[in-house]
Formats: C-alpha cells, sequence, structure tokens
C-alpha cells in the first residue's frame, strides 16, 4: 500500500503580518501535483489543518476545496490538531458522511480507520487527535504537581485501546497497520514555531508507549524528522516555514510503501512552494551581496550603523529589490547603552548633579554667556524657587514671552 502524510498546514497562519495564504496555496499545488504522480491508497493529515480553532470562511474555504480535490485521487483522513476545533471536525464530518471520501478524526475511536488497498491488503489506522490535558484530566481534586503525569499516564493507556482495536481480528497477511497522532513525543527537535504551552514536558509522551506499526504518522512538530524512539516513522512536518525558527528548513511531504507486517519505506517529496524566511544583519554596504538571496523570500533586516539613519526602510528596500521586507531594525552604535568600565569608576558614587547645573551647561552650549547668562539664570532660579513653593504670584515674568 501506499500512504502521503502532511501534516501541520496551520491554514490562516500570518508571519510578522503578513498573510501566508499565497505561500499554501502554492504548497497545496504541489501536494496535489505529488498525489497524481504517486496514486497513494490513503491520504493522511495528521492536525492543524487550520492555524486557529475558528478560522476564517476564507481559510475554511481554501481547506475544503484542497481535501475535496485530494478526494477525488484518494481517501483522506484528517486528525484534529491543538489549533484545530473538535466541535468544528465534527461538524466537518457530519458534512462528508461517515462513508465519505474525507475522514475527520475529531477525537479517539476505538475502532481503527480501514482503507482498501491492493490484493486484497487492508489499512487499519489507529488515530490519536491531539488532547489537551484539561479534557484529560477529570478529577482535579489530585495534587496539580501529578497532571503532568496523569495526563501521560492517560496517553499510554488511549494507546493501550488503540492497539486492541488494531489487533481485532489481525490478518498479518492483509492488514497494514498505520499508527497516526498529533502529539509531542519526548526527544523531538522543536522548529521553535510551535505552541510551547502544548509542546512541555507535561505534553512529552513517550516512544514506547506508541502501538507497533508499520508506520507512525506523527503531527504537531514543524521540523520535519525521523521519530525518536527507533520506530518506523515520521513527523511530517509543516509544508511551509511557518516562522523564523524554521529558517532554511526543507519542506516535505513524506511518501510511505508498506507491506503487512514488515516497516515501511519511507521517501520524502520535497516542497518548495513557500517562500523562504531570510535574517540578514550588517551595514548598507552589506547588504547588495546578500540581494538575490532576498528575492522572493520573506524577509527581516538588522542594519548596523554608525548615527541614526533616516528613510532606513527606503534605502534597505532599493538595496533587496524584490525581497519581502517583514521588519527593518536600525541598530545604531550612536544609540547604544555602554557598560560602564572599572577604569572610569571614580564617578561611582559621586552626587547626582542638581537642574540648576545642567541648565548652567545648557546655556554653556547655547552660547549664552557672561551678563546675559546671569539675567537668565537668575530667572531660572527664581522661576524653581516660585514652583517649589508653589507662589505662582511669585514667578518671574520675562516680557519676551508675554
Amino acid at each position: 500500500m501506499r500512504l502521503l502524510h502532511t501534516s501541520d498546514w496551520h491554514l490562516g497562519r500570518t508571519t510578522r503580518g503578513r498573510s501566508r495564504a499565497p505561500d499554501h496555496d502554492r504548497a497545496i499545488a504541489e501536494i496535489l501535483d505529488a498525489t497524481r504522480e504517486t496514486r497513494p491508497h490513503l491520504i493522511l493529515h495528521t492536525g492543524d489543518l487550520f492555524d486557529a480553532p475558528r478560522p476564517a470562511y476564507e481559510e475554511m474555504t481554501r481547506a475544503i476545496d484542497a481535501l475535496r480535490r485530494l478526494a477525488e485521487l484518494a481517501p483522506v483522513l484528517v486528525l484534529c490538531g491543538n489549533h484545530d476545533s473538535p466541535a468544528l471536525f465534527r461538524v466537518f464530518a457530519r458534512l462528508h458522511g461517515e462513508d465519505g471520501r474525507i475522514g475527520f478524526a475529531a477525537e479517539p475511536r476505538p475502532a481503527p480507520w480501514r482503507y482498501a488497498g491492493d490484493d486484497g491488503e487492508e489499512i487499519r489506522v489507529a488515530a490519536l487527535p491531539f488532547v489537551h490535558q484539561n479534557r484529560a484530566i477529570r478529577h482535579f481534586e489530585h495534587d496539580p504537581a501529578d497532571w503532568a503525569a496523569a495526563y501521560l499516564d492517560r496517553i499510554a493507556r488511549a494507546w493501550g485501546h488503540l492497539n486492541v482495536g488494531l489487533s481485532e481480528g489481525l490478518d498479518t497477511e492483509r492488514h497494514v497497520l498505520v499508527a497516526a497522532a498529533h502529539l509531542h513525543l519526548a526527544g523531538a527537535r522543536l522548529a521553535g514555531s510551535e505552541r510551547l504551552v502544548h509542546v512541555s514536558d507535561g505534553y512529552a509522551a513517550q516512544p514506547e508507549h506508541l502501538p507497533h506499526a508499520s508506520y507512525t504518522a506523527l503531527g504537531h512538530i514543524h521540523r520535519p524528522q525521523e521519530i525518536p524512539g527507533g520506530r518506523c516513522g515520521r513527523y511530517a512536518g509543516s509544508p511551509i516555514p511557518l516562522d523564523f525558527g524554521e529558517e532554511g528548513e526543507s519542506k516535505g511531504a513524506v511518501l510511505v510503501e508498506a507491506r503487512p507486517g514488515r516497516p515501511a519505506r519511507i521517501e520524502t517529496i520535497p516542497l518548495s512552494g513557500g517562500r523562504p524566511l531570510l535574517t540578514i544583519a550588517g551595514s548598507l554596504q552589506d547588504l547588495p551581496r546578500r540581494a538575490e538571496d532576498a528575492r522572493g523570500a520573506l524577509v527581516r533586516v538588522t542594519v548596523l550603523t554608525a548615527e541614526p539613519t533616516p528613510e532606513l526602510a527606503r534605502r534597505v528596500a532599493d538595496l533587496l529589490p524584490g525581497a519581502d521586507l517583514l521588519e527593518v531594525v536600525e541598530d545604531c552604535a550612536g544609540g547604544r547603552l555602554r557598560a560602564l568600565d572599572p577604569a572610569e569608576g571614580s564617578s561611582v558614587g559621586a552626587p547626582e548633579r542638581g537642574i540648576e547645573e545642567l541648565f548652567v551647561d545648557y546655556l554653556a552650549a547655547v552660547g549664552v554667556r557672561g551678563a546675559a547668562a546671569d539675567r537668565v539664570l537668575g530667572g531660572f532660579r527664581a522661576l524653581l524657587a516660585a514652583t517649589e513653593d508653589g507662589d505662582e504670584e511669585a514667578a518671574p515674568r520675562f516680557p519676551a514671552l508675554d
């Protein structure tokens, strides 16, 4: 049997305020092309179809159109991720019907999902959508320190139940077993663009709890990688770089070929539709050397300057034609705070200079000297005294200001 594994689309995502819809459209087109070429028996999406639990109409339309086009080529199963809404997935499931070509796994179910392969083979999928801690813990009278342990214990028990479902009536000559989940597995390497609260230690399930399957398909971690623990499987990762923690990553979908009772053969299908993310730091003189790299990319730039530079963003745009500038930051040497050198420590502990002394410095700086400086300073002292006493009538009058 052949399986195409994709994950973590995050439709509706913005990066530093920039919509990623054009990148998603190109990546989805690539996934469709790969599906036409490889003709899988099942397309498995392991969660985070959307970036938010209440996606906009445009994103729901984009998702359903993409899934329907994929379903014309092969059955599709979509797991609910931590960014997705189980309630919305249940609505989608009712609209598409139990026997439709698109399945939505909103919550675990004991029986596996079943799909026909070649020569009488059957694909059995044990699906574990994302489980929030507050939905897994039923008895809040327990010590909160035990909540993480209780959560992971319940995840382990859930896998145990799913494994029983996989094994029921198992024919080792016909059935290809697949475990699928939206899950943080201990030892996985994060991309940095995941929702951090859901990739904490309390959510890190153990590899040994996974069912034994020909292939384990995981979502939730955006960095494509083999799964920890030596099992045959992969995190498919996101099809486009979602944020700068994924800068420089190669993205793809996973093509799986498996026979009953044997580890799968895995191949990565490259996806390049998402615009690359690029970070540049250097002087204005350095930027032309990065112009070709920046063309067509989403770019954040830190410009190193000696003094504040007017119209900096425009100048950067002129030096990086074709780049989509998300952020231009000036790192000005003249504006940096300097750490006090120990050799300069003689002033440490000296009394702070008063406002009158600072005003004298100001008069000298603007060129007021001699008798004129004495008159202005006298008026300033009188004004300070009146302010401190709260006596408005005693405040001096300055003819030039009347």
